[in-house]
């Protein structure tokens, strides 16, 4: 008997609930990514005449860092934009500690005459390479018994960093239009990677800062509405 009335109602719930028609969602809010255009951080002009002066170089021995940053500066720049890239031979800027040379407008105003120029890119740079060898732990399978096992072995490391400080003047009165840094770094393990060919691999992985200070651009941003 008890049986038989449990079946019953186990019945009765399966059909209130085939019956029943699905409960919408509930409301709530929802995430979702959304392009921001951001203005470029300095105004151009098509066609600006533009003049990129040598780069100041330092940290490495065997490269001229300095000139090398100046060519792909020149390069990037009348790839991506539709900026008149001054050919000449780039001019070299003061020794001066940064925060001087910024205000050295007398200097960056007379390359503007000197070069007929709009806008004027200028910049310090260092390149280091060094040696990061040294015992790291790894978890790997043992081919005997198939599990993860832990151990220590000596890897022949080494590091590339780069950092860049950029400035932007007005080529009229040598004002001050933007200025930045710009940092890069890697470790590389083998000791075969060539030192040249890192330092443009770095400079390419700051393109996006060079875009953004020339450039529109646009960048997601995560939004919230609201569902029903």
């Amino acid at each position: 008997m008890t049986t038989r009335r449990g079946t019953r109602a186990a019945t009765l719930v399966l059909a209130l609930a085939l019956a029943t028609p699905a409960l919408p969602a509930l409301a709530g809010w929802k995430q979702i990514p959304v392009d921001v255009a951001v203005p470029a951080r300095i105004e151009t002009e098509p066609g600006q005449r533009t003049l990129v002066a040598l780069f100041r170089g330092s940290g490495h021995e065997r490269l001229d860092v300095g000139l090398e940053i100046t060519q792909w500066m020149r390069r990037e720049i009348a790839r991506q934009t539709a900026l008149a890239v001054l050919e000449t031979d780039p001019p070299p800027i003061p020794e001066q500690r940064p925060e001087a040379l910024v205000m050295n407008d007398p200097f960056w105003r007379r390359l503007g005459e000197d070069f007929k120029a709009d806008l004027i890119v200028a910049g310090i740079a260092e390149y280091l390479v060094d040696d990061r060898s040294g015992f790291v732990t790894e978890d790997v399978i043992s081919p005997v018994t198939g599990q993860t096992v832990r151990r220590s072995r000596f890897a022949e490391r080494r590091g590339f960093a780069l950092r860049v400080r950029v400035f932007f003047f007005k080529g009229d009165n040598g004002a001050l239009l933007h200025s930045d840094v710009w940092n890069e770094s890697r470790i590389l393990e083998g000791g075969a990677a060539e030192d040249l060919q890192q330092l443009y691999e770095l400079l390419d992985a700051m393109r996006v800062h060079l875009r953004a200070t020339v450039l529109p651009t646009k960048v997601q941003q995560p939004r919230f509405i609201w569902v029903e």
